[in-house]
């Protein structure tokens, strides 16, 4: 039960009751909130089909909804629009049944389906920069509304940890630390060898490595041979590759987790080496995949380019890799629906897998998604660099977003009564809540400028307004020693018009969530939390809770409490964490 499916079901009747049965009602939530609450253009559609003026339809639908009490009031207008206003003591009588949910009135329409999520995009020995928080963030926070939403989810971080940048850095591991034991022909194992190298050595070899084999090519030969040794089955270097491919993913890991981001699968593209090579053999008995100049490749229709599978030097193109991974996704999950998520620049490269996979017959029954997303830029709309003119590593991106916000809060704009060790913590969940909002509040296709001051200001659209309106909710339970829990007993009584709109956000959850479901657009969630926020500061404005009438006072902690039930619900669906204080 939710307040659209109550406002639904009456009209319903009404227009059953009027003689309109089998009629499509059309409700939706007012676009003029200072006329009504509710729209039904039904009456339009339905007076073309019953030929008569559709006002006229509209006004007898309008008494029979006249007589009912759940509604306040009830106008024609235009051409047959009909508004509906909600009594303020049916709104009130609705807000323990409806909020108290789980799920704050949300009610699925069709049945879960189970969902594979790609998105992170990691990869063994390059540093995780800037755009590696866009797929991350943005897929993350669809992954959390699908399960809210009650989907079975699969998160996977898709590591790339195989092809010619793997021997890459293994050559230039091997030219750093010659007398590792990986390197010597009598190589049996490393049990118990500590390696000399580190996370940071090994995401400086493979920009090192790069730089050397363009300039050397001698260096692009040896690199070369690395990769072809690694991928025939080398016993030392796939033992060096392992050690990398473990410390590099621990540190990722680490990342990830100080950004509240969850992977289910740590899948990486060399696990699909095998699967990928059947998988082209089996492509070409079938005549799906054919020679084109050396390369094996599938044609596409149209003026689509051929999706290549094998290169003409004999490598595996990344392709391949994606659709192995699909075939082994099908065979151990069984999936509805495989999302991608990475930049919009890669469009052509997932229609091209997604049509492959359809012709081959590896997916049956699989819906695709690829869902890209904009570029993360600086204040000249460019590609964000550092001042050096490089590409930011995340962890120095979350470095910054975190002193920008100490620095808010040593300027007295955030956390004035804080302790010293209290502002250093909280520093980092504001900084990192700012950083997570900035993203997920724009519209993903579009891009947005990287600003860490403007980003943790406590004024406007940003994650420390957000987190400093759900910390007033919780300091005002917690002056007033109430407790959060919601309870049946907690009367609502409506006085105010600061009340009411804060009661009907609460009670427009329901289609935020299912707008956000449909459309994989946190930005909607992120809109719906900023609004919800906006209406409690001024419900707080304007209404005073200690020294009001006991049952006036009694009402409006509870509507801090409902306040506070939903937007927690709303900040995990943007995976933000809330403070106690700030």
């Amino acid at each position: 039960m939710n307040l659209m499916s109550e406002v639904k079901k009456r009209v319903q009747n009404a227009f059953d009751v009027a003689g309109f049965t089998n009629a499509d009602i059309l409700v939706k939530v007012s676009d003029r909130p200072d006329m009504s609450d509710y729209q039904s253009n039904g009456a339009l559609p339905l007076a073309k089909k019953e030929k008569k003026n559709p006002r006229e339809i509209a006004s007898k639908i309008a008494d029979e909804l006249k007589k009912d009490s759940f509604f306040k009031t009830v106008s024609v207008d235009g051409p047959g629009f009909i508004n509906m206003t909600i009594a303020d003591e049916a709104l009130a009588h609705l807000a323990y049944p409806i909020l108290s949910t789980p799920k704050g009135g949300y009610e699925r329409a069709d049945k879960p389906k189970k969902v594979v999520l790609d998105y992170g995009g990691p990869n063994v020995g390059k540093a995780l920069h800037i755009g590696h928080l866009r797929p991350a963030n943005i897929g993350d926070s669809v992954r959390r509304i699908m399960a809210f939403a009650g989907d079975e989810t699969i998160g996977d971080a898709h590591l790339g940890d195989w092809g010619r940048p793997m021997g890459l850095v293994i050559t230039e591991l091997k030219h750093t630390y010659p007398d590792m034991p990986y390197f010597k022909a009598d190589y049996v194992s490393d049990e118990g060898y500590q390696i000399p190298f580190t996370i940071k050595d090994v995401a400086e070899a493979y920009p090192t490595a790069s730089a050397k084999a363009k300039a050397d090519e001698t260096y692009m030969a040896e690199a070369k041979e690395a990769t072809r040794l690694l991928q025939t089955g080398h016993k030392g270097y796939y033992d060096l590759w392992k050690r990398f491919v473990e410390i590099t993913v621990a540190d990722d890991k680490e990342i990830f987790d100080t950004l509240g981001i969850h992977f289910d699968l740590w899948w990486g593209e060399s696990r699909e080496n095998e699967r990928g090579i059947q998988m082209v053999e089996r492509m070409k008995e079938k005549g799906l995949a054919v020679l084109d100049d050396g390369a094996i490749v599938v044609p596409m229709e149209g003026d689509t380019p051929p999706a290549i599978l094998v290169n003409s030097a004999g490598a595996m193109m990344y392709a391949t890799t994606d659709l192995a991974t699909i075939e082994e996704r099908v065979e151990v999950f069984q999936p509805n629906e495989i999302i991608y998520f990475t930049d919009l620049r890669q469009g052509l490269h997932f229609s091209q897998v997604f049509a492959v996979a359809q012709k081959d017959g590896m997916a049956p029954n699989v819906h695709f998604e690829f869902q890209g997303f904009g570029t993360i830029t600086g204040a000249d709309n460019k590609p964000y660099k550092t001042r050096d003119g490089g590409v930011a590593s995340l962890r120095s991106v979350i470095e910054m977003a975190e002193e920008a916000a100490r620095k808010k809060m040593d300027a007295g704009e955030i956390g004035r009564d804080l302790t010293d060790d209290e502002k250093k913590e909280i520093s980092k969940i504001v900084g990192i809540s700012a950083l997570k909002f900035i993203d997920l509040a724009n519209d993903k296709i579009k891009n947005y400028i990287f600003d860490p001051d403007k980003m943790t200001s406590t004024e406007g659209k940003t994650g420390p307004y957000l987190l400093y309106a759900m910390v007033r909710m919780k300091s005002v339970l917690e002056k007033m020693n109430v407790s959060a829990e919601l309870s049946a007993a907690d009367k609502i009584v409506l006085t105010m018009p600061a009340e009411r709109n804060l009661l009907l956000r609460l009670f427009a959850l329901p289609e935020a969530v299912q707008t956000a479901y449909d459309n994989r657009a946190p930005h909607v969630i992120a809109d719906y939390l900023y609004k919800l926020c906006q209406d409690f500061n001024l419900f707080y404005h304007d209404c005073s809770i200690k020294g009001s009438a006991e049952e006036i006072q009694q009402s409006r902690l509870a509507l801090t409490k409902y306040a506070l039930h939903i937007s927690l619900k709303m900040a995990d669906l943007l995976g933000l964490k809330v403070p106690n204080k700030m």
